[in-house]
């Protein structure tokens, strides 16, 4: 049992640094959308009406597609959260499993 919690604190150790890392980073994005959303707000604007008029000429000229996808087949962020979440906790299974195999 001293192996596995060994194996287990190990594993903590350098999880956490990283994981700690990418919530860093995450939020330092968001926070650079959020200020460049608000500071250039008209920008984009534009920049959307421009492609949206293009977009326009384009699709004019092209026959009319399918509709898109129907809005319940989008993903969500707690189905993305959930399903890496569940990955993860399989993956250390295996690695647990394939160690205590190892150990026998």
């Amino acid at each position: 049992m001293n192996d596995i919690l060994r194996a287990l604190l190990t594993a903590a150790g350098i999880l956490l640094p990283v994981v700690i890392l990418i919530i860093g980073v995450s939020m330092v994005a968001v926070k650079r959308g959020e200020a460049s959303h608000g500071a250039g707000h008209d920008a984009h604007e534009e920049g959307a009406v421009h492609a949206t008029a293009t977009a326009g000429a384009a699709a004019a000229a092209k026959p009319a597609k399918a509709a898109a996808a129907p809005a319940g087949d989008e993903i969500s962020v707690p189905q993305i959260l959930g399903l890496g979440v569940g990955l993860f906790v399989l993956t250390i299974l295996a690695l647990l499993a394939v160690s205590l195999i190892a150990h026998m």
